[in-house]
């Protein structure tokens, strides 16, 4: 499916995970479509060559960057005050940065590594720029999900969802994977009527460094297994681009960009709890 794609001209586009992977990918495809796009990065050498790529792909050499670590809430709600000064309008924001660590590693604001990036970032970004996104409605957020096939019985273990206790590099990446797309479809829910829509997405296979903070067989693999996969994101850009998305709120996109009816799969209690969950670890307390 290819839809009706918007003239991203004029348009804001916010990326997490811009540098690399997926984030790297749509960002390409957007800027060859003439929108801005800003992306986030928490190196600022990282982050300063994927705009050079991404100019070059394109031609378009409107991007720009934002330094954000999205381990840290402080710094999370920093970037944001600096867009809102920056910027006047956003009408897309991707939630495409992920990582995956083999080591329980918590940070200096006492969250799970893993977790604070993709999941708890994800929430806080949304939080903090919510205001800009109603006012430059119709606009949406686009979150990266997995391979619906995984997702039959998605699970997520409230009793204890930072894995604190009994920690698997395997297991915390099913589970925040689980936690983000349900995240995206409580957010729908939330947005119902706004304006924003929010949808998630399964990329295919894209080159990624995903597993450059996994064991070293792992990392072995990394090359075969990115000779195989695409240089582009065509569902990415689908579900930030596509008119049709304004009318698919809390919709889950495979990699053809057909919608899949994956948010019934999930118990209807999760999605409450999990925002409930989000609320309290995102109160406040790293502000400053």
């Amino acid at each position: 499916m290819e839809g009706t794609h918007l003239d991203m001209k004029n348009k804001t586009v916010l990326l997490s995970g811009g540098t690399s992977g997926v984030g790297k990918a749509t960002a390409i495809g957007l800027a060859s479509r003439g929108a801005k796009v800003i992306i986030l990065s928490r190196s600022g050498e990282n982050g300063k060559q994927a705009l050079l790529d991404i100019a070059n792909a394109t031609g378009n050499n409107q991007g720009e960057l934002l330094i954000s670590d999205l381990s840290l809430q402080s710094s999370i709600r920093e970037t944001c005050a600096e867009f809102k000064r920056k910027y006047d309008r956003l009408d897309v924001l991707a939630h495409l940065g992920g990582a995956i660590y083999w080591e329980k590693l918590i940070t200096k604001e006492g969250i799970e590594r893993m977790f604070a990036v993709n999941v708890l970032s994800h929430f806080l970004l949304t939080q903090e720029l919510l205001d800009m996104l109603k006012e430059s409605r119709p606009s949406r957020v686009i979150t990266v999900a997995g391979n619906p096939r995984f997702l039959k019985k998605p699970h997520i273990d409230f009793e204890d969802i930072q894995l604190l206790n009994h920690f698997s590099g395997m297991r915390a990446a099913t589970q925040t994977m689980n936690a983000r797309i349900l995240l995206a479809f409580e957010w729908a829910k939330h947005l119902e009527g706004t304006g924003v829509a929010s949808v998630a997405f399964h990329p295919g296979w894209v080159k990624s460094k995903l597993t450059r903070h996994s064991p070293w067989y792992l990392r072995m693999m990394a090359p075969f297994m990115n000779a195989r996969a695409g240089d582009d994101c065509k569902p990415g850009v689908y579900a930030a681009s596509a008119m049709e998305i304004a009318e698919a709120n809390g919709a889950f996109l495979d990699d053809k960009m057909h919608i899949l009816p994956i948010r019934h799969n999930y118990d209807i209690e999760a999605g409450p709890k999990l925002w409930r969950v989000c609320e309290e670890l995102t109160s406040g307390q790293w502000a400053d």
